[in-house]
């Protein structure tokens, strides 16, 4: 049968809220999963805590004079500044933080020190590395350049002789401390430092260069103390403290040792190169002093006079204007050229020209404007328009005009440009008349001056240098040296413990919303409120026992309790004045229909009422089973027959003397058809008119219409659902019995309920009413504490 689409009057919205006592119910019920799961993760977090390596922060820190900052003038970048720099680039802190973190600066580290190589000691379940307290060193002579990773173990056997082991490589050999040890990458060598006791036992790690440098640099940083200052804080993290500010200290003296080094060598250099030079210089200076000095014997040449300064400024001046001319002339030659050009209808760049004649000025002018004049026209006429000729009549008078004033002025600037030639003549005579013995008296003194202050200049520098050189001093110094705290930064107990309580508490948490994100069956009474709005009428626990009567004269268990509980919830919906008809069913079988019809019928029974058990599931009886009768001759030879008188197949119940039973008899092949019998309608209102209570145990309505024929002679319909058996989807054919008025009275049971599950209490504890009943402490008691966990 299929399921019904779900209907529109259930509050879907309710299904997203949280039901904060459902979740805290849902807690406390499976406290003890909380509490092992929690247990569980601090055990295993102080056991992470136990077996890490610790880590420890290294620091140290250094000063760089940085000459970026430096004042002017001042003995940090004086005295070299000015020549120096001709061959260093000025030195910073930023610098100095790159170069720290050079991979070049941390390779020569681990090699100084070999740090590829690491000695532990087992200790319990951890490894601690070792220092300078192993009792022997490593030393090896490597085979190739690239290396693959290996840890051996070390075995003392006494104060010689020791057994060097590895399963990867299958190598198991003895040898002698000082020896060297041939393997397939490197030869390697162990040299006693102090006696070991024998049965002590020892690993080498040794790992590729390449792969420890850069776990070094990945550990080690290297940043400015403060923005306005050049401290440079460096920092590593190491497992072992005094390996760590070993390591550190190194690398600070290898930086130090560098930038020494770097300064000797450009001191070094610079001194080269000032040697050199001077050589050259000196030889040139005494060549030049020595022709100096006999030229001035021959010649007998005293000092420029003044005279001969005003002659050269006045030829200066006259030389100038005549330049100046020469440049006019050459534009007007082009003016006249560009005036000159076929069909050239274009401005005359006047601005180009200082015209001493105001006619040629105006004369420019005036062709310029009716060039422009014309060119305005020209957007509102045609080129043979009368208006466009007689522009270019004026224009060509006008340019016949400017051809004559450019003639005019050419010839005027052409006798200038001769007056000024003639002048510089004379000038040129008169600078000639000065002694030549004079000008080369300048050019010996430019000379010797010049190699002088050279020569000066580069034996100042050269003190200078050899002062630096021997004072040479790191531009950077060590102000605090490598310190480990005290205490290892890592693991961090308390956070590592409280994140495992976390986790502890979360896991199960998780588990328990997975766990209820899959289930897809009903396991509590909040799952049908959810997805329904039929009204729960009774909820029966989980059948300890395990039998199928619990109703029994005397019993006083929990589930007797429960269902004498839903016989008093009936007294509020029936009518007690009348016989009633009670319709169980259900989604599936299996969900216990036929044990909660048995046990209510025996519980209504109880209080004097005649009871009447209507086997009405044809095609797979239960009921008389559980009642310990034959379900032979019951309700289909009845019908089958023709026989009208149903008491001969009334069968009494042995429980109890006002229950009776009208078995479903042998199983037809038309169950369907019999139920569609006139003598049904007969057989009720027989039943009706000498029994309190018919209860009718049929098939379930999922999966056959049975229950909806039988349901029109039923005054209630109780609907059975089974704690983590019944599908939460199934409930649809519930809300749709309800929403199409398929049924007219219908409550819902649940069967099957596990006391431990969230959201249900046992008695005693005033989940019912609060009574007190010992039944179900002394089945619980029967119970294992991991069986109720498992329930839960």
């Amino acid at each position: 049968m299929a399921e019904p689409i779900h209907q529109p009057y259930l509050h879907e919205a309710e299904e997203d809220t949280i039901d904060i006592k459902q979740l805290v119910a849902k807690v406390l019920s499976n406290w003890l999963l909380f509490v092992i799961s929690a247990v569980v993760c601090v055990v295993l977090a102080l056991l992470y805590v136990y077996i890490a390596q610790p880590e420890w922060h290294t620091s140290s820190k250094i000063l760089v004079e940085d000459q970026k900052n430096s004042l002017p003038g001042s003995s940090a970048s004086g005295m070299n500044a000015e020549f120096s720099s001709l061959f260093n680039v000025k030195s910073s802190a930023d610098n100095e933080i790159q170069i720290l973190k050079a991979r070049s600066l941390m390779t020569e580290v681990v090699h100084q020190m070999q740090l590829n190589v690491r000695t532990y000691r087992k200790a319990g379940l951890k490894k601690i590395e070792l220092y300078d307290e192993a009792p022997f060193t490593v030393s090896l002579r490597y085979k190739a350049d690239t290396l693959l990773p290996r840890a051996y173990t070390i075995k003392v056997l006494d104060a010689a002789h020791y057994e060097l082991s590895n399963s990867k490589d299958d190598i198991n050999l003895k040898a002698r401390f000082g020896d060297s040890v041939r393997l397939k990458q490197y030869n390697l060598v162990l040299n006693g430092v102090s006696p070991a006791r024998a049965g002590e036992a020892y690993t080498i790690s040794i790992e590729s260069p390449d792969a420890t440098i850069d776990g070094f640099a990945k550990d080690f940083s290297a940043g400015l103390s403060d923005k306005q200052a050049t401290t440079i804080d460096l920092t590593i993290s190491y497992p072992n403290p005094k390996k760590g500010e070993a390591i550190l200290n190194k690398l600070m003296q290898v930086y130090l040792e560098r930038n020494l080094n770097n300064k000797v060598a450009i001191a070094d250099s610079t001194m080269h190169f000032i040697d050199g030079r001077l050589a050259i210089v000196q030889h040139d200076l005494s060549d030049v002093e020595k022709q100096f000095e006999q030229y001035k014997e021959q010649h007998s040449i005293a000092d420029i006079s003044e005279q001969s300064k005003a002659l050269v400024s006045s030829a200066s001046d006259y030389y100038k204007k005549l330049k100046d001319q020469q440049l006019q002339l050459s534009v007007v030659n082009d003016l006249e050229k560009y005036v000159n050009s076929a069909g050239n209808k274009k401005v005359v760049p006047s601005s180009l020209i200082v015209p001493t004649d105001m006619s040629f000025g105006q004369a420019i002018n005036a062709y310029n404007d009716l060039i422009i004049a014309r060119d305005r026209a020209g957007l509102s006429y045609t080129e043979n328009n009368p208006v466009i000729r007689n522009y270019d009549q004026q224009i060509e008078t006008a340019r016949q005009a400017l051809l004559r004033n450019v003639a005019t002025y050419k010839k005027s600037l052409q006798v200038g440009i001769s007056q000024l030639q003639q002048q510089n003549s004379t000038f040129t005579g008169q600078l000639k008349s000065i002694p030549s013995k004079e000008r080369g008296y300048l050019d010996f003194a430019r000379q010797q001056n010049l190699k002088q202050e050279l020569y000066l200049y580069l034996l100042q520098k050269r003190e200078e240098t050899a002062i630096s050189k021997t004072s040479t001093i790191s531009s950077s110094r060590i102000i605090d040296y490598a310190k480990s705290d005290f205490l290892p930064y890592k693991p961090k107990r308390g956070i590592i413990v409280l994140i495992g309580l976390i986790l502890g508490l979360i896991l199960p948490g998780i588990y328990l919303f997975v766990k209820e994100l899959l289930n897809i069956r009903i396991t509590s009474k909040a799952d049908i409120e959810k997805m329904s709005t039929v009204p729960v009428i009774g909820e029966i626990s989980h059948n300890i026992e395990e039998k199928s009567l619990v109703t029994g004269v005397g019993s006083r268990s929990v589930i007797s309790e429960q269902f004498r509980a839903l016989r008093t919830n009936l007294q509020y919906i029936l009518d007690q004045r009348k016989s009633n008809v009670l319709l169980f069913t259900s989604s599936m079988s299996g969900e216990g229909k036929s044990f909660l019809s048995l046990n209510l019928g025996s519980a209504l029974g109880l209080t004097g009422k005649k009871v009447v058990f209507m086997e009405m599931d044809l095609r797979k009886p239960k009921l008389s089973e559980n009642m310990g009768l034959d379900h032979n001759h019951g309700f289909t030879n009845y019908v089958i027959s023709g026989k009208t008188d149903y008491k001969q197949m009334i069968k009494p119940a042995w429980f109890n003397e006002n229950c009776y039973l009208i078995s479903a008899g042998p199983i037809p092949p038309n169950p369907a058809e019999l139920l569609m019998s006139e003598k049904l309608d007969q057989l009720i209102e027989d039943l009706k008119k000498e029994f309190d209570y018919v209860i009718i145990d049929c098939a379930p309505i999922g999966l056959v219409t049975d229950a909806l024929m039988l349901e029109k002679y039923a005054d209630l319909t109780l609907y059975v659902v089974r704690q983590d058996y019944t599908y939460k989807s199934q409930l649809n054919i519930v809300n749709d019995l309800e929403y199409n008025r398929k049924v007219k009275k219908m409550y819902l049971i649940m069967n099957d309920i596990k006391t431990q599950k969230s959201g249900y209490a046992a008695y005693g504890t005033g989940a019912y009413g609060g009574y007190g009943y010992g039944g179900y402490a002394e089945e619980t008691k029967k119970k294992s504490w991991w069986k109720r966990l498992m329930d839960s």
